[in-house]
């Protein structure tokens, strides 16, 4: 930041420069001792956090948008920019941090979380209410925190990190112009506390539960509008503001989603609106609490095809309406559809179909007796203890039902073993295709990482299980640059010893046939040289590309 005319306004390429000068921030160290700078895209923007706590160094890449903004200045189409910018980097990093002004960051965190379609990895929008330059500020542990939340662990939803607390982003709503703890999610808590440690409630965590691949839908609708309610308001005013190209509203009413049902006049503006098509969805004016019937004054929206939002904030509301509106393929029944339903945990609704509680498990109790435990918080305990352990002996098993029965009990699917490896990790190596199904389609994360910096698609690799290959590769898993480092070498070696599946593997898991290994030798050239018909068979019928001396003919003639 520089102050022109004593005022904050944004400093173009300063940013990454002041990074390299905070110990907290870049190990220069370790940087220099490793050549860092010379395996990335971008040296000079290059950064990596000292050792934490986890024993994990988190390498980070600052890009810098020109001209910068301040975020009174975003409109929708920055909101686009963001999210292209995280497809276009997307394989090549495990996390995204958007760094962006606290007055609209709750707008950009709602709208980020629907654009974001079958997002599997951590984005943390982040800010500070203090300029970073300054010395007393919030910018640098705020920045540290969303940093490590998103290096560190696989939270796949768009969140917003603000005073030590990791809030999902279609929750939250700015509440204070001169606190450090500015944020609030009025009607959820915190998916993470960053106290002595980082604790993440991995119970409150939004899965997409899906097999889709990632994908951003850049194309909002920006006819929308927020329409407060407030004693005497006319009918006039009510009508201007429902006039075309309005096509949604996010309606501010009183308490529990009331209005006045004896003004008949307002009533059939808000009727003829809706018959018309306009959308509009009705919130509270209150912080906490959540739309409801119970009031004649609140029935009498709804009768005239008013869609009660539940506890949405008006920026998640104002976000959705944008959202769904812009999805063009939808005829206006299939959006109302879609506004009823919550998409991205943006709202609570009644859970359907009574879960197994953990005083009904009876293995549970017999564990919990014998270690003389009781109250819920040490069941608790017990179950997170032993679900790894249990979810993984079911996925080495392909045991659907016990994973069924865990994931009831509330135990997550993605809870990590000793050596860091989920169920998933195991019923890929094993190749049990119903169980890899199942826990995608009940949220397990394709890139979640074990100790030894594995994931589960190079599980299946590593064990040739094809078909779970292209199962993982349709939900969008890939491999990390870590796991393409020497890719080459592994591929000759395959190709040296004849060993078409392992050769296949690595082919459907997206690997560069043609790359090299350590002596310049393409896999090719290695088969040639060798004498394995197999392998050279395989290249000429499974590849597009003709290979002639080991290189691939790019006109494919």
């Amino acid at each position: 930041m520089f102050y022109p005319l004593s005022v904050l306004a944004p400093q173009a390429n300063a940013f990454a420069k002041t990074l390299k000068t905070l110990p907290i921030l870049h190990d220069e160290v370790y940087a220099q001792q490793t050549k860092l700078y010379d395996f990335h895209d971008f040296p000079e923007n290059t950064l990596v956090l000292p050792l934490s706590k986890q024993n994990k160094r988190i390498v980070y890449t600052v890009l810098e948008y020109s001209p910068l903004l301040d975020s009174c200045n975003m409109t929708t189409d920055d909101w686009a920019k963001i999210a292209k910018d995280i497809k276009k980097y997307y394989e090549q990093y495990d996390g995204f941090v958007v760094l962006h002004g606290t007055d609209t960051m709750a707008y950009t965190a709602s709208a980020l979380s629907f654009m974001c379609e079958n997002l599997g990895k951590t984005i943390v929008l982040t800010g500070s209410q203090v300029p970073i330059y300054e010395m007393r500020n919030d910018g640098r542990d705020n920045l540290l925190g969303a940093l490590l939340i998103a290096g560190q662990f696989v939270i796949p939803e768009v969140c917003l990190y603000f005073h030590h607390k990791l809030y999902r982003g279609n929750r939250v709503t700015k509440v204070d112009a001169g606190s450090f703890n500015a944020f609030t999610s009025p009607n959820l808590p915190p998916l993470a506390n960053a106290e002595v440690d980082i604790t993440i409630n991995w119970e409150t965590v939004w899965r997409a539960n899906t097999t889709k691949k990632f994908h951003v839908h850049t194309d909002m609708n920006r006819n929308v509008g927020l329409l407060r309610i407030f004693p005497g308001i006319t009918a006039a005013t009510v009508k201007a503001f429902l006039q075309p190209p309005m096509e949604g509203i996010v309606l501010e009413t009183y308490g529990s989603g009331n209005a006045p049902d004896c003004r008949l006049d307002l009533l059939e503006e808000l009727k003829k609106a809706t018959e018309r098509g306009v959308a509009i969805i009705n919130c509270t004016q209150c912080l906490r609490g959540s739309v409801t019937e119970s009031y004649a004054t609140g029935k009498a929206l709804t009768v005239v095809g008013v869609i009660p939002g539940c506890d949405l904030t008006p920026e998640a509301a104002l976000a959705k309406l944008s959202y769904v509106l812009g999805k063009d393929n939808l005829n206006p029944e299939e959006k109302k559809r879609m506004l009823f339903e919550n998409l991205r945990g943006e709202m609570t609704v009644s859970a359907t179909g009574a879960k197994i509680s953990l005083r009904d498990s009876k293995f549970i109790q017999v564990v919990a007796k014998s270690l003389g435990v009781s109250c819920k918080e040490e069941l608790e305990a017990v179950r997170d203890a032993l679900t790894p352990s249990l979810a993984c002996a079911a996925a080495a098993t392909g045991d659907t039902y016990a994973l069924e029965a865990i994931r009831d009990m509330g135990g997550n699917l993605s809870s990590e073993d000793y050596d860091g490896r989920t169920p998933l990790h195991v019923a890929s190596c094993d190749g049990h295709y119903a169980a890899v199904q199942y826990l995608l389609n009940n949220g397990a994360t394709v890139y979640a990482k074990d100790r030894f910096g594995d994931t589960p698609l190079m599980n299946a690799v590593k064990f040739r299980q094809l078909e779970v290959i292209k199962l993982l590769r349709q939900t969008g898993a890939h491999l990390s640059w870590e796991e393409l480092e020497h890719t080459g070498t592994e591929l000759c070696s395959l190709a040296s010893l004849g060993d078409v599946d392992g050769l296949a593997a690595w082919e459907l898991a997206g690997a560069d046939m043609t790359q090299a290994g350590y002596d310049g030798q393409t896999p090719y050239q290695v088969a040639e040289a060798a004498g394995n018909e197999e392998v050279l068979e395989f290249f000429s019928l499974k590849r597009p590309q003709v290979f002639l001396n080991g290189i691939a003919n790019e006109n494919g003639n």
